[in-house]
């Protein structure tokens, strides 16, 4: 129900779906006639100083198809079909049709590799993809794919592990099914796994000093794994699939240093809150020097003593004080456009992560952790 002012506002899907489908009909458009999915598209080099995105002079070029694109658009452009299907049937007919062709290039492509191994993340979003396909088709094939392609099939499986696998998103989607056929034994361990993801961020975030809490808890503070975004996915998934408050009030926790409690008074992302970033790392506002849209979330602080070698902190070691290497790392933050580690933002790292945890607590209306509905 919320109205964001858009061009397509008035149309009859609600404005949220129209801003998700903006991102993914873009790939639609790039199919092939194969049905590849091209990964996207990019300019020979960084942007010519002073230009803004519509004044672009240097070449654009797209990416050929490739196996783990086509399953990654395969995987979203299901879902996006499943949902649509109560707005409009004809657009979600066409997302299906979109995500059976890419599915049908990659699984093609894959049985042309002649058991080549697949690269870990290809095989992660095959196994996505092939869960989204079932969803929404109820086609046992897809089902019978996710099972040959998760790690979920031996107890005691981490969601994550570094250069092996990534399958939480399709750990939690298959956790959460109760209309269609599942392997009961796979689904207990992707709810175990889960379950256990989300115990090790509450603690985490019990002995942090602003319950702030992150995805690798041995990573350093910076870029992606930085505290300008929430990290709650895993206590929200937690959450939904139990109901237990331990796991709402984390999440909520976790979710105030990156909403302006923090030693800067900073809300790190722009138009919220007294205060908030005023110079992200947009070339389109720097070109035009207008204020910045809002709604982005940028990285954050960096922990400058975890990366001494990075060019930035150098120049800025000279001006600031104190040193930029003894700075305490959640005071750290400097509204510069060109400090990419701080200033920057991406979709999957940012803003998809801030829209969820948000997303998910604002659709709680009423509620609190001390106070949670039925």
């Amino acid at each position: 129900t919320v109205d964001l002012n858009l061009p397509e506002s008035d149309n009859t899907l609600p404005d949220v779906l129209d801003e998700a489908l903006w991102g993914l009909d873009f790939f639609r458009r790039l199919q092939t006639q194969e049905g590849g999915i091209r990964g996207g598209i990019e300019s020979a080099s960084h942007p010519n100083r002073g230009e803004a995105s519509w004044q672009e002079s240097l070449t654009v070029m797209a990416y050929a198809p490739d196996l783990w694109s086509s399953y990654y658009y395969a995987g979203v452009a299901a879902q996006a079909a499943r949902i649509l299907a109560g707005y409009d049937p004809t657009l979600a007919g066409a997302y299906q049709d979109s995500a059976l062709r890419a599915m049908a290039y990659a699984e093609q492509s894959v049985i042309a590799r002649d058991r080549e191994a697949l690269p870990y993340p290809v095989n992660d979003q095959r196994n996505l993809a092939a869960l989204e396909l079932y969803q929404l088709t109820r086609d046992t094939q897809w089902h019978q794919l996710f099972l040959e392609t998760t790690v979920f099939k031996t107890p005691r499986q981490p969601t994550h592990k570094h250069r092996h696998h990534d399958q939480q998103h399709a750990a939690f989607i298959y956790a959460s099914i109760s209309e269609l056929e599942t392997d009961p034994t796979v689904q207990s361990y992707t709810r175990q796994a889960l379950l256990k993801d989300a115990d090790e961020m509450v603690t985490l975030g019990q002995n942090t000093a602003f319950n702030w809490t992150k995805i690798a808890s041995d990573t350093p503070i910076a870029a992606g794994n930085s505290l300008g975004s929430p990290k709650a996915v895993p206590l929200l998934r937690a959450h939904q699939l139990t109901g237990q408050q331990k796991y709402l009030k984390a999440a909520v926790l976790s979710c105030q240093f990156s909403a302006g409690a923090n030693p800067d008074n900073l809300v790190y992302t722009t138009g919220l809150g007294h205060r908030s970033p005023q110079n992200p790392l947009i070339v389109n506002q720097r070109v035009t020097n207008q204020s910045p849209p809002p709604g982005i979330t940028v990285y954050g602080p960096l922990d400058a003593q975890s990366f001494d070698d990075y060019w930035v902190l150098s120049l800025l070691d000279d001006v600031v004080v104190p040193s930029i290497y003894k700075t305490p790392t959640t005071e750290s933050y400097l509204d510069i456009f060109r400090y990419p580690a701080v200033t920057e933002f991406t979709i999957q790292q940012t803003q998809a992560s801030t829209a969820y945890a948000w997303g998910y607590l604002a659709a709680r209306s009423g509620d609190s952790p001390s106070n949670p509905s039925p």
